[in-house]
This record gives structure tokens, C-alpha cells and sequence, in this order.
């Protein structure tokens, strides 16, 4: 052949087979090879038979004949023994000295249809890869390129000129560095060997799925790679960018909604209808002692506070879509054991199966609460004081208006005996006055005395109740050695409270025992202290006259009296409605022990102080 022909033969995109008479093939071109199998570098295939059948030569000789114009069908053998056919001219070839000899054009592959049709196969397979937007190629075992559309080339941008049959997918790869399509990758440095790398290793792994990398500036491309039965790898190439730019958008809005979630001071919750939390805000998260992300995934009953609670959590149906949205108020338990409320709003979300997922929103109202309770305790003791107004008033219009009956009485009896001269009963009178006179005093007195104890102590200090009792023993010294009683104190412990209010009370109970003993006998007081369910108990009784049940109701009121005599038992009824008005200033309760028979026992119960406890986790809605 001369230059030209041999460089126009060997570059032909056709395969093209130079045989003898019996099919034997003398020569051949790079895509005849690439068609059969054959390995272009040692020229095994000379001299190998290609045409499958009884006569190939009747058969080249009559195609040739027939003119060149027109293509036949033949059946091929591949290199692996496979047989297939093709449409194929003949054309006989002159001055051929050793016999006969053929060219043989291979047009197009048959797969069935009509021969018109298998021609324009390739044709048409081609023209319609071009019209993808998505880039398409094949490459075979050895990853050089066969086949691909305009598509594929184009997303090379600069660097298109490196793609064509033959070149492999690394000298692609590294061309579209050279140009900059990965953008901070520099050609020859560490990171871009690894680009290589890692897109070679996508392209073998043909059941990854794909990959995005970003190629190019504000471009990003998606690459699949899928093996063919023939084993060469079909690789497909998608421009994402608008996906990845809506994607950019959304994580922006997602990290805006994020941030302001984590900003409000409310704590934020979503779980699903299995009680399992979905998400978690970090004012919740370290609520419960932990961080968001250990929360996510766990269920909603571990940070229950009771089992009661537990209960009501997983009871997901009693959100409705008529009624999706519900509240309710939570107490636990602070570290150092102090109270807690939060106020939990949950809103359910539904699917066709029911509630999907609930939305709670807690926010602490413990403050809240707190102002809530010092205005009940503030309207509480405006009613105490109503009632202790309405005592006073019942003592002004009683108690008191005997004594001034009593003074205008006798006044008016002396100065009718003056009027008569008569002065025999004078100072029987006068006596009489007297009396009434001291006795109002005394009313008087214990009626201030009752008004000035208040209801709430402003700053209570650890007091020790051993010591409030032997300061009150001091003061009744001389009723303990007139009575010749006996007083028996076991270790007291210590209260919050006011000291001289409870030296006041140790004084009231302990002198109440002291007076009302058993006449001809000596009074014994016992006074000692108990843990109570409620709080601290201070126990003082004695073997006294005691107290009928009957009057438990009336004992703790102003002027109250059970015994009308005060030469006998003097006292103006005062003494165990201010020890009573002592104890709730110091938030107690005092009552009389019915079930004690010997005698009188008084129990004052002072509430217990918080100690530090571990906090409980959690409560919501």
C-alpha cells in the first residue's frame, strides 16, 4: 500500500479484513481488531479463518460479483469462539499473485430486524446519545474509551480535547486538573494524586451507586459507573449543581432554623409515635444532664420522672386531629431538690397510620409558680388575718364587755350605798372593781400579744430546740418550784424558725402542762422529738387533767376557756391560739394527740428541710 492508503486503512472507524479465497485472514485494521478480539501488537489473527460456513470461498466470489455496492450478511467467529454477524461489502482486490484475494467492510452489526434497519443501528444509536444531557461513555476492560456522546465531552469544558476513543479515563482525569474543573487541586501535588485515585476507584466500583464531586466552579457532577455483560463499564455523568445549590439553599434554612431553635429559651422535643426522640434543643438536652446528640435515638420514657408519667407518655392515640394539640404542667425535682415546673405544649403531626410524630414545646414557669404561691399565701393570710379580725371582734363584743359589766355594776351598787350613806359593802365592792379591772388588763394584754406574732418569718435561721426550751424553763422557774413538777428534756434537734417565737411556744405548752395537773399531785412534763412522715416532730405531754376529744375543734381559738373557774385555773384562753399562730408562722401544724390517755400531748410538726438530691431527668408532655 502506498503511505496514503495505509494511514487512511489502518484509521478507518470501520473494521476492515483483507482475506484469501478460503476466508483466511491476510491483514487487517485497528477496529477490525477491537471487533474480534484480537491483539493488534503480535498479528496473531493471519492466516485464521473468520467466515463461519461450508463454502466461504463460493461465497466471497459470488458477493464480490455481485458488485460492491451492495453489503451481504456473513457469520463471523470472535476471537472467544462466539459466533456473530455483520453486514459486510466484498470487494475483489487485483493483482494479486498467490490466488485470490477480498476486502471485507464490516457496516454494522445484525441483532435482528430487517437488514435495512441493523445499517442505520449504530447510526441511530449514536445520533441519540447526542441528545442526552446527561454525559454518557464506554469504556472497556483496560478503562480507554470506546464510545460517548457530545454530552460527556462537553462536561470536560477546557479540557474536551482529551477526550477521544482510545484515551483513558486517568489521562482524562488528570487533563481536567490541569485545567482547573476541580477547583484548590494543583497538577503534581498529594491531593491531586488523590483525586486520581479516588475517581479511578469510583469508576471500578460499579455498585457504589455513584458519587458527587464538585467539578468545576459552581458545578458539581454526579458519576455512575455500571459493568456491561460484555465487561466493558458504562459511565454516566450528571450535572447536579441546581440540586446541589437547592440542597446549599435548604441547609442554609435548616441551619437558620437550627440556630433559632437553640436560641429560644423554650426546650424543644420531637418523638415519634414509638416514643423514640427524633430531635433534641440544647436547652432540653442539658436539662436532663446530657448533650443533644445523646438524647437523639432514645426513648422518651427514660426521662419520665415516675411511672405514672411513663404511662401517660405512651399514650400516643389520645392526640386526635380534631384535638392535635395538648398541655400540660410537669414538676420535678432540681439538684439541689428544689421544685421545677415546666409547662408542656405538644402538638401531634399525623400520617394515614394514626399520630406519626408529636412536637413539644416546654417552657419553665417556675418563677411563675412561685409568684402564684406567694399570692395564695399572701391571700391566705389575708384571710388568717380576716379571721383573727373577726376574733378580735367576737372578743371585743364578749369577753370583754363582761368585765365592763361587771365595773358599771358595782359602780353604780357604790354609789347607791354612798347616795344611802350605808358603807358596810364598800370595799366588797371595791374588790369587785378591782378584779374586773385586772382582768380586763389581762384581756388586753394577751389580745396584744396575739396581734404583733406574725403569720411569716422574713429571714428563719437554724434554731436549736434544746436551747429554746431550757431559755422558756428559765422564765417558769418559779411556776416549776411552786407546782414541785418535774420537767424531763431528751436531745432536741434543730428547726429553721425565729427563736424568740419558739421560746414563746416551749413557754405557752410547758407552762399549759405545768397548770393544768392533777389537784394534790405534781405535775411531770416530757418533752422530746420524733421523725414524723410529714416532718420533724416536738412532743411535749404530761399526766395532767388532760383535754376531752370533744373539744379539740375550739381549744387552738382566742378565749377559748374549758374551765370557767380562774380560782382553780387561771388563764385568759389566749395561751394555745398564739402557740397555734407560732407554729404556722413557721409554715407547722400543732394539734392535740387524742389517742394519748394519761394526760395532754401536744405534737408540733416543723416541715423538714430540703437537703440536696439528685435531680430527676426530664417531664414533658
Amino acid at each position: 500500500m502506498t503511505g496514503f492508503a495505509e494511514v487512511l486503512y489502518e484509521n478507518l472507524p470501520f473494521p476492515v479484513l483483507i482475506v484469501d479465497a478460503q476466508a483466511r485472514v491476510v491483514s487487517h485494521n485497528v477496529a477490525a481488531a477491537r471487533t474480534f478480539g484480537w491483539n493488534r501488537e503480535d498479528r496473531a489473527p493471519l492466516a485464521l479463518s473468520v467466515i463461519d460456513g461450508d463454502d466461504p470461498a463460493a461465497l466471497l466470489s459470488r458477493h464480490a460479483a455481485e458488485g460492491r455496492e451492495n453489503a451481504h450478511a456473513f457469520a463471523f467467529r470472535h476471537e472467544n469462539g462466539s459466533i456473530f454477524e455483520a453486514s459486510s461489502h466484498v470487494i475483489a482486490l487485483p493483482d494479486a499473485r498467490d490466488g485470490a484475494r477480498y476486502a471485507l467492510l464490516l457496516r454494522s452489526l445484525l441483532s435482528g430486524g430487517s437488514h435495512g434497519e441493523q445499517i442505520l443501528l449504530g447510526q441511530r444509536i449514536a445520533a441519540a446519545l447526542d441528545t442526552m444531557t446527561e454525559g454518557f461513555a464506554i469504556f472497556d476492560a483496560e478503562e480507554r474509551l470506546v464510545m460517548f456522546n457530545r454530552s460527556y465531552k462537553e462536561r470536560c469544558g477546557p479540557a474536551r480535547d482529551a477526550v477521544r476513543v482510545g484515551a483513558t479515563l486517568e489521562s482524562i482525569t488528570r487533563a481536567n486538573i490541569r485545567v482547573g474543573m476541580f477547583p484548590g487541586l494543583v497538577e503534581g501535588t498529594p491531593e491531586a494524586e488523590a483525586m486520581v485515585q479516588s475517581r479511578l476507584q469510583s469508576h471500578r466500583n460499579t455498585g457504589s451507586g455513584g458519587a458527587v464531586f464538585e467539578f468545576g466552579p459552581d458545578r458539581w457532577i454526579r458519576g455512575e459507573s455500571h459493568i456491561a455483560e460484555t465487561g466493558d463499564i458504562v459511565a454516566m455523568r450528571v450535572d447536579v449543581s441546581e440540586l446541589k445549590r437547592a440542597e446549599a439553599a435548604l441547609e442554609a434554612r435548616r441551619r437558620e432554623y437550627f440556630s433559632l431553635l437553640q436560641i429560644l429559651p423554650d426546650m424543644i422535643l420531637r418523638f415519634d409515635r414509638n416514643l423514640v426522640i427524633r430531635f433534641a434543643n440544647d436547652k432540653f438536652a442539658s436539662r436532663v444532664g446530657m448533650r443533644a446528640e445523646e438524647v437523639i435515638g432514645r426513648s422518651l420514657a427514660e426521662f419520665a420522672n415516675n411511672p405514672e408519667q411513663r404511662a401517660q407518655l405512651a399514650q400516643v392515640t389520645r392526640y386526635t386531629r380534631e384535638e392535635p394539640v395538648r398541655s400540660q404542667e410537669i414538676c420535678t425535682e432540681g439538684p439541689n431538690g428544689e421544685e421545677i415546673w415546666v409547662l408542656w405544649t405538644a402538638v401531634a403531626i399525623f400520617d394515614e397510620e394514626g399520630v406519626a410524630e408529636v412536637v413539644s414545646v416546654g417552657r419553665d414557669i417556675t418563677e411563675a409558680k412561685r409568684q402564684q404561691r406567694q399570692v395564695e399565701a399572701q391571700t391566705s393570710e389575708l384571710r388568717r388575718k380576716n379571721e383573727a379580725l373577726d376574733q378580735f371582734t367576737a372578743t371585743v363584743s364578749h369577753d370583754l364587755k363582761a368585765p365592763l359589766r361587771h365595773l358599771s355594776m358595782f359602780a353604780e351598787m357604790i354609789s347607791e350605798d354612798l347616795h344611802r350613806g350605808e358603807f358596810e359593802e364598800l370595799p366588797h365592792y371595791a374588790d369587785h372593781v378591782r378584779k374586773s379591772a385586772a382582768r380586763m388588763r389581762r384581756i388586753i394584754d394577751s389580745l396584744l400579744e396575739f396581734s404583733q406574732i406574725a403569720y411569716r418569718i422574713a429571714t428563719p435561721k437554724p434554731v436549736a430546740l434544746s436551747g429554746v426550751v431550757r431559755d422558756a424553763l428559765a422564765l417558769l422557774e418559779g411556776h416549776v418550784e411552786e407546782s414541785g413538777g418535774r420537767v424531763d428534756i431528751q436531745p432536741l434537734p434543730e428547726v429553721l424558725g425565729d427563736p424568740e417565737l419558739l421560746k414563746r411556744l416551749a413557754q405557752n405548752l410547758i407552762g399549759n402542762a405545768l397548770k393544768y395537773c392533777r389537784p394534790g399531785e405534781a405535775p411531770s412534763v416530757r418533752i422530746y422529738s420524733r421523725q414524723g412522715l410529714q416532718g420533724i416532730d416536738l412532743v411535749v405531754e404530761d399526766d395532767g387533767i388532760g383535754i376531752d376529744p370533744q373539744h379539740v375543734g375550739r381549744i387552738f381559738e382566742v378565749f377559748q376557756r374549758l374551765h370557767r373557774d380562774e380560782t382553780v385555773y387561771q388563764g385568759t384562753g389566749v395561751g394555745l391560739a398564739l402557740a397555734r399562730r407560732i407554729v404556722e408562722s413557721h409554715n407547722g401544724v400543732i394539734a392535740l394527740d387524742t389517742s394519748y390517755a394519761p394526760g395532754a400531748r401536744f405534737v408540733v410538726t416543723f416541715p423538714q428541710p430540703m437537703k440536696p438530691k439528685g435531680s430527676d431527668r426530664g417531664g414533658f408532655a
